[in-house]
Formats: C-alpha cells, sequence, structure tokens
C-alpha cells in the first residue's frame, strides 16, 4: 500500500484548517447537551452534494464529537453499473490505516505479556542477518528500522509472496540506513510485525485482529475478507479516473488467494462508516488497549524524515500540531484508487473519517476543504485546485528549480547546484503536484529525471506514461507502461492502461 508524503502534507494541511459537521444518514441531534452548529453542518452536506454532482465525489464522511457521531452520510456510487449506492455501512478499503491496526495488536500482545517493544529481531529470528537483529519492535512500529518502503522487485500487493520468502528477501536486502538513525516510511517493516504478530500469537494475522481487537467490542465486519462473506451490494468498487477497477477481494481471487506479505499488516483492511465509528469509541474508552498502552501508542517517538520537524511517528500513526496547538493523531492510506483517512484531535474531542472510492476526487482533496467549513465556515484555500505547499524544503527547492525557465534538463541543474535527492519521495511529491497542474512539460522533466535516478519505483513509470498519454505520445507511453509490468507484473494500472491504449 503506497503512502506517499502527500499524505503527511495533507494532515499538516488539515491541521490548519480543522473542519467539522453533523449528520447520520442525515444530520443527527446529539443528546447530551452538546449543541452542534447545524448550519455548518448542513453547509458541509451542500458542499459534498455539489462536488458528488459537478465532479463525481464518491464516498463517506464520518465526523465524532465527544463520543457521539455528529455526521455520517455517504456519497456517490458503490456500484455504478448497478446503481448501488454508497452508504454509511459500505465496506471500503482503508488503504495504510491498516498500519494502525497492526500497532494495536503489538500492543495488545505486550499487554497479554507475549512479547516486549524492546524485543529484537533475533528473539523472533534467530537466523536473521547481523545487520538487521539488533532492529527492535519499537524501531519496525516507528518506521526508523531502515527497511526500504518495498521489497525490490516486489511485484505489487497482490503477489504471491509467502511467508518464508517474504522473509527471506526482506532479511537479505540492504537496509537503507542505520537502524535508529532517522526514521522514513515503510511497509516491508509494518509487514514483518504481521509476521511477528502471526509467530506469538499462534494465529493468522486477520484471525487475530479479529479475535482479540474486534469481537470484544462488537465489531464484525473490519478485515481483509470480513465474514460473514460480504455481498457484492456490501463493498465499494474502485474508480480509477472513472473506470471500474473492481474491489480488492476480486483482485485477492484474480491473483490466486491473498492477502500475501506484500500487503498483510501494512495495508487493504476494509471497514464502513459504521465500523470506524464503533472502532475509534472503542479506542477512546480504552475498551481495546489500556490507557497506558495508548500513551504509548500517541507518543510521537521520533521524528519523521523531511518534515521539517513538523510530523512524528507515533506507534502506527503521524503525530503533529494544529495551529490551536493542540494535538493531532492521523493515518492516511491508499492504493491510489481508495483514498482514506483517519484523524483524531484528543484535546478537542474530535475524530474524522472519511474514505472515497473514485481517484480523481478522492480524500485528500476533499477533508482539508470539509474541515475549513467547520472551523472557518468557508473555503479559504481549495485542496481539490490549489498547488502543494511542499512541507519538505528540498521538494520546495527542487519545485522552485523545475518552475524555472531555464531549467531544461533537471539532472544537469540539480548538480550544478549540488543537490542531492537521497528519498524518491520527495519526487513524488513534486511530480504528482505538477500533474494536478496539468503542466505535462513540466512534470515529464521531472519524471525523467525521477525513473533515471530511480527505475525500480512503478508508480513513477505509470505516472510518466499517463504524461505522455495526455500528450497523446502513444508510443512513449506504452513504454512507461511496460516498464511498470516489468517491475510489477500483475500492476492493474499499467495493464488497464496499455488495455486502453491498444496496439
Amino acid at each position: 500500500m503506497k503512502k506517499t508524503n502527500l499524505f503527511t502534507f495533507i494532515a499538516l494541511f488539515v491541521s490548519n484548517h480543522l473542519a467539522l459537521g453533523q449528520q447520520n444518514q442525515g444530520i443527527l441531534s446529539p443528546s447530551n447537551g452538546f449543541v452542534a452548529n447545524m448550519d455548518c453542518c448542513q453547509t458541509i452536506d451542500h458542499y459534498l452534494l455539489q462536488i458528488e454532482h459537478d465532479k463525481n465525489f464518491s464516498g463517506g464522511l464520518l465526523i465524532i464529537k465527544d463520543g457521539i457521531k455528529i455526521f455520517s452520510k455517504a456519497y456517490g456510487w458503490a456500484n455504478k453499473e448497478k446503481k448501488t449506492p454508497f452508504t454509511p455501512n459500505t465496506l471500503a478499503s482503508m488503504g495504510s490505516i491498516t498500519k494502525a491496526f497492526t500497532a494495536t495488536a503489538i500492543l495488545k500482545l505486550c499487554e497479554q505479556g507475549k512479547l516486549s517493544l524492546n524485543d529484537s529481531l533475533k528473539h523472533f529470528f534467530p537466523n536473521c542477518p547481523s545487520d538487521k537483529s539488533g532492529v527492535t519492535v519499537h524501531q519496525l512500529l516507528t518506521h526508523s528500522a531502515g527497511f526500504h518502503e518495498f521489497l525490490k522487485d516486489d511485484g505489487g500487493d497482490y503477489a504471491k509472496l509467502e511467508q518464508p520468502e517474504f522473509l527471506l528477501r526482506a532479511f537479505n536486502e540492504p537496509l537503507s540506513f542505520k537502524p535508529g538513525e532517522k526514521a522514513i516510511y515503510t511497509n516491508v517493516g509494518m509487514s514483518i510485525l504481521s509476521v511477528i504478530i502471526e509467530q506469538v500469537s499462534g494465529m493468522e494475522y486477520e484471525a487475530f485482529l479479529k479475535k482479540e481487537l474486534f469481537e470484544p467490542v462488537e465489531i464484525h465486519r473490519i478485515g481483509y475478507y470480513s465474514p460473514p462473506a460480504p455481498t457484492e451490494e456490501s463493498i465499494a468498487h474502485g474508480y480509477q479516473n472513472g473506470q471500474d477497477w473492481g474491489t480488492i477481494q476480486r483482485h485477492f481471487i484474480d491473483a490466486g488467494g491473498g492477502p500475501y506479505y506484500n500487503l498483510k499488516g501494512n495495508g487493504g483492511l476494509e471497514a464502513s462508516l459504521e465500523d470506524m465509528f464503533l472502532w475509534s469509541n472503542a479506542i477512546r474508552d480504552n475498551k481495546v488497549l489500556s490507557a497506558m498502552s495508548l500513551r504509548k501508542m500517541f507518543t510521537p517517538h521520533v521524528v519523521e524524515e523531511g518534515y521539517n520537524g513538523k510530523s512524528f511517528f507515533g506507534y502506527g500513526c503521524n503525530i503533529s500540531t494544529t495551529k490551536r496547538n493542540t494535538t493531532m493523531i492521523s493515518n492516511g492510506g491508499s492504493n491510489g484508487i481508495y483514498f482514506a483517512r483517519w484523524v483524531r484531535l484528543p484535546e478537542e474531542g474530535l475524530i474524522f473519517y472519511m474514505v472515497t472510492n473514485e481517484s480523481t476526487i478522492n480524500t485528500n482533496m476533499v477533508l482539508p476543504n470539509v474541515t475549513q467549513l467547520y472551523f472557518q465556515g468557508k473555503i479559504e484555500q481549495d485542496a481539490t485546485t490549489i498547488q502543494a505547499q511542499f512541507d519538505s524544503p528540498l521538494a520546495k527547492k527542487i519545485a522552485d528549480i523545475v518552475e524555472m525557465p531555464t531549467t531544461t534538463d533537471l539532472e544537469t541543474t540539480l548538480t550544478k547546484e549540488k543537490i542531492v535527492v537521497e528519498d524518491d519521495m520527495v519526487l513524488l511529491d513534486v511530480g504528482q503536484s505538477l500533474i494536478r497542474q496539468s503542466k505535462w512539460e513540466k512534470a515529464l522533466m521531472l519524471y525523467r529525471y525521477y525513473t533515471k535516478s530511480y527505475p525500480n519505483i512503478v508508480v513513477a513509470w505509470n505516472d510518466m506514461g499517463d504524461i505522455y498519454r495526455m500528450q497523446s505520445n502513444k508510443p512513449e507511453a506504452k513504454k512507461c507502461y511496460q516498464e511498470a509490468l516489468k517491475l510489477r507484473p500483475q500492476n492493474p494500472r499499467a495493464k488497464e492502461n496499455l488495455s486502453k491504449l491498444g496496439d
């Protein structure tokens, strides 16, 4: 599950503009004396209805105030072909928010006395290579262990990668930095934690979540395969640029099973707005973990690399500070089609959860606008149209260089400026910002440098293919998508675009 630095940007954007509303399959009336801003809720609803009509917005928004569901409404379609509406009970992928559940499972095992946060990989895997043997559970939880975001040539989310092969590859690949030296987002580290959960508990990852986390608080549908088996009508299809991508379950079936270890523990869990309401309150009310465990989870343990000290990793979450000097705990996730965001403001008693199933008008664009409507009563910076405000100083510098009229070859200019890019996510941030602004020539210059510097990044090849396609350069678009397929043979984005381009 891809988590781009855009999620951290959106978290920081939201922290500056946080907003709120109120409804259930409409608007709910709290009964505990809390007076909701009904005009604000109606404004939010009107805005979401408008973009549903004008921009094909599809998904749902949940807002909780002091444990009370004050807004829970869905828009658009779970299945366009069958005209199945998206509802608060529709299941949709939350992407990397799955990591919050993995962290919760680890802390539950700690409470049960079955492991310690200071346990090293050698404790669980005696044959672990020496450069990784000292990596601790704490470092895995905080993305500070040094594992790369993905395994090299990993084959994609649905590749049939069983546990022994996954561990062999993860342990054999060199670390990107010395454990504890810094913190850079990794899916591989979270999937290793899923293996630890299975080893320590003696249960399969999802089975442990259900037995130890969900069933005790009467949640029955969060999962990869939510038993009882969900009907087709209960799951939101994903739509990529308006085209039906299908469901995660269908991609599991097409891949011959799953989830396998490119996805397990780091992404792909599905939930509805109603499920997330129950889960959010169960966490808030200490029904899943003790207050002591939650304090550990929500402590800003390490600074996230590349964000000027404004974003920290807790356990399975990001932590930052709002302009009101209050704490924001956030999680974001996406596979490029489904987008989800879970934002908690504990000192203000607020929780937001939004999920979307249409790539072109997604959570990252809409939630910042919703939050502005709540606190400010209006949208001052429209996140669906504004240029990204890069929090990473390096990303901002590269974006400025790209925009200079004299820059015709990015590699030459960066070399002249003595700029070294060590994190490909910086380039992805800049490139996708240029794409959102339809600056095709500038974007192409960026992605030519990106794919040359980091030739194994699938999303870079797919993005560059999209740019060539927008320029009606069919042969070059095909070459890019073919490169993406070499890296991940089952990559749906590349396969679908090649199919559209034809011979």
